[in-house]
């Protein structure tokens, strides 16, 4: 038995054969595979020394315990947010140092896991703590007073009363409107940005795993998009980047061992340094950053550039209740967004979804604030849709013919560069395709796979009004349905009296593409 828990190698995986356990009454199996599930998440949230992992797994306990009497799914939040902001072993000492006991210690003492309660790390890995810290967890352990030297720790997250208390989220209807098109699975987000963004995280993941951080200078500090993100004018020098090789690979052990956002600005404050000493010409803050996000994308989102973030942190503030930390970091800034983004329940688990939507906050603010986007299309791989049912899939690939055929028609009609595909809408989408006139107005493209011409007219026309025309879009001067069917007299009568009756500028455009499905 305990052969085959050994050999699971994700916590998804023991999480569940933890659950069949239960569900089939096998409590035996259940206890083991639950301990490899903690064992083997507190390994993925990069969690890696002995006492950090077993750190780790305390916290998951308290989670699991407090979800089970709560009834609900529960998140300690403001311990997440110590152990992201101090470190673990110095968050763990300042709460072990106050002299009342957390939430956390009464909660798993009740449960009979007094063993993995913070206390009992400290007095397990007496080596990693203070003297002071390690006389107090023992002193608590065996139910005796703290002793003078504990103080109370200054640190508000910390308090007995709110220390696990999740921030509140109050997401108004624009949140809403932009968390479901951020989910939309046939967006460019998901097609073309997901795979490699998770396969990058992959490889960073296998990179550390095997103790060579040196494979990781290639894709976290020469590649511009790496598919984390892309770091555009932030770039070093390549011959920099050589000269330095030592320096920046202990940069990389140092970000895989810390992952707090004051580990953030001590980095930031060395490559401060070696500017002021010339050995570099500027501080790679996006570089940085990115590091940091593909290193622990459990605590930082993809939106490596201050400034964008910065737009972004705006929105949220206006429409989920954020709020705004006084910290100008971005490393403080990018891990208080996360544990935000953590309380939407829309995200779940998924992090990399989670990590995604703060840039299509930026892409869709930037959009609607007319801000220059480049034009042009890019032709989407046939394999993007794997994950996608089957009958799904097909839709999606018929879209893209129907898409490349589409852009092929208007940039021999206006030119390459007055067409964009999959442009931003400023409304919580992507347009099929926007026309730039030689009178500097737009045209709006929306395109439907359906079964008649009428079918795509329906599905098409409410995106085209919202992308059009609801607060912040790209307010065209004509709007078009796409599909690949002809137009029948009731639908054709039907636009012509919307557009005499209503004074509304919309046509339908036939598209024909060869049956390549």
């Amino acid at each position: 038995m305990e052969e085959r828990i050994a050999r699971l190698k994700t916590s998804q995986e023991a999480r569940q054969l933890a659950e069949n356990a239960h569900r089939l009454g096998h409590s035996d199996w259940y206890v083991l595979a639950l301990q490899r599930a903690r064992e083997l998440k507190a390994a993925e949230e990069g969690y890696t020394t002995p006492a950090q992992q077993a750190i780790a797994t305390a916290l998951y306990a308290y989670e699991e315990e407090q979800s089970r009497l709560k009834g609900r799914t529960f998140r300690a939040t403001r311990t997440r947010q110590m152990l992201a902001r101090h470190g673990a072993l110095v968050a763990v000492e300042r709460m072990v140092l106050n002299r009342q006991p957390s939430k956390g210690f009464q909660v798993l003492e009740d449960a009979g896991l007094q063993e993995l309660s913070f206390e009992a790390i400290v007095d397990r890995y007496p080596d990693e703590f203070t003297s002071v810290a390690v006389e107090a967890a023992r002193a608590r352990l065996n139910g005796e007073p703290p002793p003078q030297q504990a103080v109370a720790s200054p640190e508000p997250l910390a308090s007995e009363s709110d220390e696990y208390t999740p921030v509140p989220t109050l997401l108004d209807g624009e949140a809403l409107r932009f968390l479901h098109g951020s989910r939309d699975a046939g967006n460019r987000i998901w097609t073309r940005w997901m795979p490699r963004y998770r396969a990058a995280l992959q490889a960073i993941e296998q990179a550390l795993s095997d103790d060579r951080p040196q494979d990781l200078l290639i894709p976290l500090w020469k590649q511009r998009d790496n598919g984390i993100s892309d770091a555009g004018q932030g770039m070093l020098p390549y011959s920099t980047v050589d000269e330095m090789h030592d320096e920046i690979v202990n940069v990389i052990r140092e970000i895989h061992q810390d992952s707090s956002f004051t580990n953030y600005d001590r980095i930031i404050e060395r490559f401060k340094g070696w500017k002021a000493d010339g050995l570099i010409n500027t501080v790679p803050h996006l570089l940085i950053a990115r590091a940091f996000a593909g290193i622990h994308p459990h605590y930082y989102h993809t939106t490596v550039d201050s400034h964008k973030q910065n737009q972004a942190l705006k929105w949220f503030v206006e429409h989920t209740g954020f709020v705004m930390p006084s910290d100008q970091s971005w490393g403080a800034r990018a891990q208080a967004l996360v544990a935000h983004l953590n309380q939407i329940e829309v995200f779940q688990d998924d992090i990399l979804a989670r990590n995604v939507f703060p840039w299509f906050v930026f892409e869709q603010l930037r959009a609607s604030m007319h801000k220059e986007i480049p034009p042009g299309h890019t032709q989407k791989a046939a394999d993007a849709f794997a994950n996608l049912p089957l009958t799904q899939r097909v839709i999606e690939l018929r879209h893209n013919s129907v898409q490349n055929a589409l852009f092929a028609q208007l940039a021999k009609q206006y030119g390459e560069s007055n067409v964009w595909t999959e442009r931003p809408t400023g409304t919580g989408g992507y347009a099929d395709a926007v026309v730039r006139r030689k009178d500097g107005r737009l045209e709006l493209y929306e395109i439907k796979i359906a079964q008649s011409a009428a079918e795509v007219v329906r599905q098409a026309m409410g995106q085209l009004l919202e992308y059009g025309f609801r607060e912040g879009g790209i307010e065209p001067v004509m709007l078009f349905a796409v599909g690949e069917h002809p137009l029948d007299k009731v639908t054709q009568s039907f636009l012509t009296r919307l557009r005499i009756d209503f004074n509304l500028a919309i046509e339908y455009v036939q598209i024909n593409v060869p049956d390549e499905l």
